[in-house]
């Protein structure tokens, strides 16, 4: 009898992650709150779990990839846990807090079980085609374990022995893809200012300086002013600023920038703009700059 392995949380990143594993031929059972979401991946074989219990009961090995550290703590309490089959082993695809990732290791280790974190960096755009760059962290065996599931979804990087140092690592990333987006911003004011074309010094930079995919993705958005079909929600990007806030008072960090990007995701909620794309906090510097649409 082969092993339970299940996927839980299936928004746009899960789903397509999830279809990659399906795609692969690997068996897969299913679980999210909104039951709808499940039924395009049943159609690729996966078995869809009714509730979180019967997701867990049995299982060997958990993925979950859910919307922040709430949802996951709700979802995987101790005493659901210990349904689990002996020996689970946990992947956290979630970002989430350091601090959530060290709980989440607190909950495991009594039940003899193993946390791995292996947050990852990419849009759903990306996730659909196997592109993801996932960051896993945790002992060494089980990551030899999961490594079939993960190969499917993008490139594996190792963060070492410790769970939470993956989600460091995301955190980090995920604050220099902001900034990126304010540098972007504030840069693309002042030459507009200037008479110049924001698309012709655009060009310039990511053909030469600054040729990066994420220059050219979040260029591209901010230009476009593409915010209203969001690859990440503005909502989640405030969210991941104040975890970095958090991990960088934890290690006696010193943050500035992050504290000036971080005030911008906030007028960006404070707007009721958390819906849309987290590349909206360009339009707020935009109007900063005098700049109209």
């Amino acid at each position: 009898m082969s092993e339970k392995v299940v996927f839980i949380g299936l928004g746009r990143m899960g789903s397509a992650m999830a279809q990659r594993v399906l795609e692969a031929g690997l068996n897969l059972s299913v679980f999210n709150r909104d039951a709808a979401k499940a039924q395009p991946l049943a159609a690729l074989g996966a078995k869809v779990m009714g509730d979180p219990k019967e997701a867990i009961k049995g299982a060997g090995l958990v993925f979950t990839m859910v919307s922040d550290d709430r949802a996951l703590l709700e979802i995987l309490d101790g005493d659901l846990l210990k349904a689990a089959a002996p020996g689970l082993t946990h992947v956290s695809m979630s970002t989430v807090g350091v601090q959530t990732a060290e709980k989440l290791g607190q909950i495991h280790a009594p039940l003899g079980q193993t946390l791995l974190s292996c947050p990852v960096f990419g849009r759903p755009e990306a996730a659909k085609l196997g592109k993801l760059n996932l960051c896993l962290a945790g002992p060494r065996a089980s990551k030899d374990r999961v490594m079939d599931y993960l190969s499917p979804m993008g490139k594996v990087w190792d963060f070492g022995p410790r769970p939470e140092g993956a989600n460091a690592a995301k955190l980090a990333g995920n604050f220099m893809i902001a900034s990126l987006i304010e540098l972007l911003s504030e840069a693309f004011s002042l030459v507009e200012n200037h008479g110049v074309s924001p698309q012709s010094f655009f060009e310039l930079m990511s053909g030469s300086l600054f040729d990066a995919p994420a220059v050219h993705t979040y260029g591209g958005l901010i230009l476009a002013g593409e915010f209203d079909r969001p690859g990440f929600l503005g909502a989640l990007g405030a969210k991941d600023l104040t975890l970095v806030k958090d991990a960088a008072r934890l290690s006696h960090t010193p943050m500035p920038f992050c504290s000036l990007v971080e005030d911008r995701f906030i007028r960006l909620l404070a707007r009721g703009w958390g819906q849309r794309d987290w590349s909206a906090i360009s339009e707020l510097q935009r109007e900063d700059a005098g700049l109209k649409k």
